[in-house]
């Protein structure tokens, strides 16, 4: 069992995680449209790597059964 303090910071954090994947991709696609194929892809992969750590913030708040409904 985790505080509510902590389960708080991490949904917080959880948050940003899936904001700076957004906007990830969002300059991924504004560097494909732009014919910038090796930044797209930059931006894809740092895309999927938020993905990651969000993924893994939330499989930990499930496991601690402190997912915010």
């Amino acid at each position: 069992m985790i505080s509510k303090k902590m389960n708080k910071a991490l949904n917080v954090q959880l948050n940003h995680e899936f904001y700076s994947a957004y906007l990830y991709l969002a300059m991924s696609a504004y560097c494909s449209k732009k014919d910038f194929p090796g930044a797209a892809n930059c931006f894809l992969l740092q895309y999927q790597e938020e993905q990651e750590h969000a993924t893994r913030i939330y499989n930990y708040l499930i496991e601690q059964d402190q997912a915010e409904v």
